[in-house]
């Protein structure tokens, strides 16, 4: 592992990574969506802007385990269907 600074918004945030490029690219993406957040809401408080970016991760992440579920309850349906017509092909 190692030691990686990271800088969001002016502060430094301290962490150990065994990808630290990766680390570093993650909290570019992460400033980014802060700073346009930032634009939208028009707010200099980042534990705001923090909970806002959350609050909205937290939404994609509840839609793609919803989109998760409706394709694994349609792909139990397809192997049903399978089912059916190698047992009906065996007759």
């Amino acid at each position: 592992m190692k030691a990686i600074e990271i800088e969001i918004l002016g502060r430094k945030y301290y962490f150990k990574s065994d990808d630290p490029e990766r680390l570093k690219e993650t909290a570019r993406h992460l400033e980014s969506q802060l700073e346009e957040l930032n634009e939208r809401f028009n707010t200099v408080d980042q534990n705001k802007l923090f909970v806002l970016y959350s609050l909205m991760l937290l939404e994609k992440y509840v839609a793609e385990i919803d989109n998760n579920k409706k394709l694994n309850e349609e792909l139990e349906q397809i192997k049903n269907l399978l089912n059916e017509v190698v047992i009906e092909n065996e007759i």
